[in-house]
């Protein structure tokens, strides 16, 4: 039996006990009182509160109440593998402008969970290690091959009969947390049928300015390096957008992306610019994200992109295709340097108010290390299911304790804390398998 996504979080929302806060090792640390007439929501925002003006929030350490998280692990919820069909579908075209548009789809169904509920769930702990993979038929949408859900929770037992073989390509997910403080993960994800890897570091930034939390990728994320490797290895790096949590006052959160992002392909030299546009306080924007994919020279102009909105591409460099839309509903893309020699039609470059988050396949927690996500946080998660929140709290803090006395025995060995599944030198953003990694898939 594997397990698969969904197990439903919905029932985290319960009347709220008198509890603290816990804000071990902050420099200022405080007790934060969280009253029973609060809601999960208000309570969450009261702490915030507390943090306007912190240049960093990620960069404390707080211990929340069970109660104000979702039971599953950040390791798993942080995956970029929302829709595995797109991610195997990028080397498919001889045609490398539709290489890149393929790449630009798959970045946007990413984005895919964020459509809908926020989440905050577990921290990691240093070592912790997620395992798991996608089954993705090779004909027709993996919607109408039913495996459609959500992966806004943790697992429950399904039969993997139908998930498997039947000549499905495989999509694998390997992850472990490389430093608890900053909060640093490597990740992997590949199709070795379809020679395609993307790899990078998750490291994020966050800001907390009262009406917004404004999230970013921190100091050690370079992006997501895709690399196909049947197409003489030509890599693109994929920058993260920024990132606006907003509906505090409101009581509902929603996901806002601002600012800029870039895929970039040196070996193609092709680039491709994303804008995203604010949404209005009152009214709404037709569109919320245009960009425009160009050619480029990558030893004069590769340091500058990064740069550059789209109003800066110099005339220098032929635009190639075009896109604009809403990136949590529908973007349309049109080539502009026709290809064919027909028309240039507009055509639908993903439709995310029709897609659903892809069911991942995870080995039963009894086959499981013991480092796995799924296996740490199950006992949390299984009582925040039941409603036992003041016992899913003292089991949380149990998990942390522990993490806090094996980082304790390295320090008295001397030692440093050295990743199991990846290299310990990851600077450059692009993290590298061991070759003895043990890989539990």
């Amino acid at each position: 039996m594997a397990e698969t996504t969904p197990r439903n979080s919905s029932s985290v929302t319960r009347d709220m006990q008198n509890l603290k806060v816990s804000t071990e090792e902050v420099g200022r640390a405080e007790d934060v009182q969280v009253d029973s007439d609060q809601s999960k929501f208000s309570a969450m925002l009261s702490i915030l509160r507390k943090l306007v003006g912190v240049a960093d929030v990620i960069s404390l350490r707080l211990s929340l109440p069970a109660q104000l998280l979702d039971p599953i692990p950040n390791l798993e919820y942080w995956n970029y593998m929302d829709r595995p069909d797109f991610f195997v579908a990028i080397p498919e075209s001889d045609d490398e402008v539709e290489r890149m548009l393929a790449t630009l789809a798959w970045w946007f169904s990413k984005l895919l969970k964020h459509t809908g509920k926020v989440l905050k769930p577990f921290n990691s702990v240093l070592g912790e290690q997620f395992f798991c993979h996608w089954e993705v038929p090779r004909e027709g949408d993996i919607i109408s091959n039913g495996l459609q859900g959500t992966a806004t929770s943790s697992a429950t037992d399904v039969s993997a009969a139908n998930a498997t073989n039947n000549g499905a390509l495989r999509v694998e997910y390997i992850t472990e947390q490389v430093s608890h403080h900053p909060p640093v993960s490597a990740h992997i994800y590949r199709c070795q049928e379809r020679g395609i890897e993307a790899a990078g570091i998750d490291h994020i930034s966050a800001k907390f300015t009262g009406l917004s939390a404004t999230v970013a990728a921190g100091s050690h994320c370079k992006g997501i390096f895709v690399t196909l490797t049947k197409r003489d290895n030509e890599t693109y790096v994929c920058t993260h957008p920024t990132a606006n949590i907003v509906g505090w006052l409101r009581g509902s959160l929603k996901v806002q992306c601002v600012e800029t992002s870039y895929i970039v392909c040196a070996k193609t030299k092709l680039a491709t610019i994303v804008e995203f546009k604010e949404e209005r306080w009152f009214g709404k924007n037709k569109d919320n994200v245009s960009g425009r994919v160009f050619r480029y020279d990558p030893e004069t102009q590769a340091e500058l992109i990064p740069t550059w909105r789209l109003k800066d591409i110099p005339k220098s460099c032929p635009t190639v295709a075009t896109f604009s839309g809403n990136w949590d509903k529908l973007v349309s893309a049109q080539r502009e340097d026709n290809p064919s020699g027909s028309a240039n039609a507009t055509r639908t470059l993903i439709d995310m108010s029709s897609l659903q988050v892809v069911d991942k396949i995870v080995k039963p927690l009894e086959e499981q290390g013991e480092m796995e996500s799924r296996r740490v946080w199950d006992p949390v998660a299984s009582k925040m299911l039941q409603g036992k929140f003041s016992d899913a709290t003292k089991l949380k803090r149990i998990v942390e304790d522990a993490q806090r006395e094996r980082t304790a025995a390295r320090n008295d060995r001397g030692e440093e804390f050295v990743p199991a599944l990846f290299k310990p030198d990851y600077s450059n953003g692009r993290p590298e398998l061991l070759e003895t990694a043990p890989i539990n898939l």
